[in-house]
C-alpha cells in the first residue's frame, strides 16, 4: 500500500472512541480529506498537539481510495502558532477562522488558494498579533476565489464601474453591486467597496498602510457576516465568543 505525504492546516478536529482522532486537512497540494490517527490520544510516543486545529502538519498516510478517511502512518507538527494561540482572542480567532475554512472548503475538492490565504492569515497574526483588519482580508479573498463574492465592481443595472460613482450599495439579498444615478440606496457603501477592491489586489500589510481607517474594515466585516449568514443558512458555532471577546457583537 503506497504511502503519500500532504502538508496543510487542520481545520476540523473530532475525538472517535476511546482512543482516535479524525482530522481535516486544508492541503498544499490536494483534495481535501479527512485522516484518522488510530490511538493517539493515549499514546505515549506521538504528540496529540499535532492534531490540533489550527496547526499546520505533514501527514503520512496510507493511499486507500475505497474508504472516506485516509489511515495516518505519522503526523509532523509544522506550526502551532504558539504566539497567536497563547493569547485567548489568539486561540478565539484560530477556531473561527478554521470553522469558517471548513464551511467554505467542500470535502473531495482542491483549493490550495484557501491553504495558503489560511496559513498566510495565521503566521501573520502569530507574528504580529492579531487584528481585527484581518477579519474582512480573509473573507473577502475566500468568498472571492470560491465564487461566493462578486470580484468585479459593476452596477447590475447600467454596467458601469461603481468605484467612480458618487455612492454605491452592496445588496446582500442580491448578491449585487448598485449605483446611486441607477436607484435610491439605503445606504452608501462605495468606502468600503473602495477598501474591497484594494483588498483583491494587495497583500494585506500593504492594504492596512494604503486604508490605515478602522471604520470601513468594521463596516466591510459587518457586510461580509450578513453575506456569510445569507450564504450558510446559520451562524458559525465560535461567531459570538469570538465576537464578544473582540467587543463588535
Amino acid at each position: 500500500m503506497a504511502i503519500r505525504k500532504e502538508t496543510g492546516i487542520i481545520i476540523q478536529s473530532k475525538d472517535i472512541g476511546d482512543s482516535d482522532r479524525l482530522i481535516s486537512l486544508a492541503g498544499e497540494s490536494q483534495v481535501r480529506m479527512n485522516f484518522i490517527s488510530k490511538g493517539i490520544r493515549k499514546s505515549k510516543r506521538r504528540a496529540i498537539i499535532s492534531t490540533e486545529i489550527g496547526c499546520m502538519v505533514e501527514v503520512d498516510y496510507y493511499d486507500q481510495s475505497e474508504k472516506d478517511w485516509k489511515s495516518t502512518k505519522e503526523i509532523h507538527l509544522i506550526n502551532r502558532y504558539d504566539e497567536l494561540k497563547k493569547d485567548y482572542i489568539g486561540t478565539l480567532f484560530v477556531l473561527y477562522i478554521t470553522e469558517l475554512t471548513s464551511y467554505l472548503y467542500p470535502e473531495g475538492e482542491s483549493h490550495p488558494f484557501l491553504y495558503q490565504l489560511l496559513s498566510g492569515s495565521l503566521e501573520t497574526s502569530n507574528t504580529n498579533g492579531f487584528r481585527k483588519e484581518i477579519l474582512p482580508f480573509f473573507k473577502l479573498r475566500a468568498l472571492t476565489h470560491m465564487g461566493h463574492f462578486p470580484s468585479e465592481f459593476y452596477c447590475f443595472t447600467c454596467g458601469e464601474e461603481i468605484l467612480s460613482k458618487k455612492k454605491a450599495y452592496f445588496s446582500v439579498d442580491s448578491r449585487e453591486f448598485l449605483c446611486s444615478d441607477c436607484h435610491p440606496i439605503p445606504k452608501d457603501h462605495l468606502p468600503v467597496l473602495k477598501l474591497f477592491h484594494i483588498m483583491l489586489s494587495k497583500k494585506f500589510s500593504n492594504v492596512l498602510s494604503v486604508y490605515p481607517r478602522e471604520t470601513e474594515y468594521k463596516e466591510g466585516d459587518l457586510i461580509l457576516n450578513q453575506f456569510l449568514r445569507s450564504l450558510f443558512g446559520k451562524e458559525l458555532k465560535s461567531y459570538f465568543e469570538f465576537y464578544k471577546t473582540i467587543g463588535d457583537l
